[in-house]
């Protein structure tokens, strides 16, 4: 595979990765369709598919409920790839304002990991790196989210940027917003493999 740096932001070090608003609306958004994983839709289509599944699959795999797919986190997800992968520069946004915008509704907290490569790595790359990070295990295991969009960008550079954004809705019946942190072990799907940018 070669060497690629990839680089994941510690949230405990940036403000802005979790934020929990309370004047939302008292509709939920609804729980819609991931991108499909088959050789027909695009890489970043597929690997944005396989990190869902993975995540899904730790959530299970340690008792929790799994999360739902969201079309408006993944807009958002998406769209905040692409700024850090045009610009170069690799941050969080500020998801409190996000959370006050147009772009999601219905929801009343939300919880942001990114990750970069210089170079293409496969989905498992991605999901493993967070999985070994504390303060990102936080968000993938955390019971009071049920909803994620996940946003991966394939750079002309070769490079890759990925967003997740996990959402929960203003109705849902969950535990708080959890800041303990998971231990590590065991990570479900510890395979660093799956689709790529290739």
């Amino acid at each position: 595979m070669g060497t690629a740096l990839v680089l994941f932001v510690l949230c405990a070090l940036l403000p802005g990765c979790v934020a929990v608003g309370t004047d939302v609306g008292s509709t939920a958004p609804p729980s819609t369709t991931p991108p499909a994983g088959d050789g027909a839709t695009p890489a970043e289509e597929r690997m944005a598919r396989a990190i869902f599944d993975r995540v899904n699959a730790e959530r299970t795999a340690r008792g929790l409920a799994p999360v739902g797919w969201s079309d408006q986190l993944a807009a958002v997800a998406r769209s905040w790839s692409e700024s850090m992968a045009q610009s170069g520069r690799f941050e969080h946004q500020d998801i409190g304002e996000v959370l006050g915008s147009g772009d999601v509704e219905g929801l009343r907290a939300m919880g942001e990991n990114i990750a970069t490569s210089s170079a293409a790595v496969p989905a498992g790359v991605l999901h493993v790196g967070w999985m070994r990070s504390d303060e990102h295990r936080v968000n993938v295991l955390n019971p009071g989210f049920d909803r994620l969009g996940i946003g991966v960008v394939c750079a002309a550079d070769g490079s890759v940027w990925a967003t997740q954004e996990f959402g929960r809705t203003a109705s849902a019946d969950l535990p708080a917003i959890a800041s303990q942190t998971p231990p590590q072990e065991p990570i479900a799907r510890p395979a660093e493999d799956g689709p790529g940018c290739g």
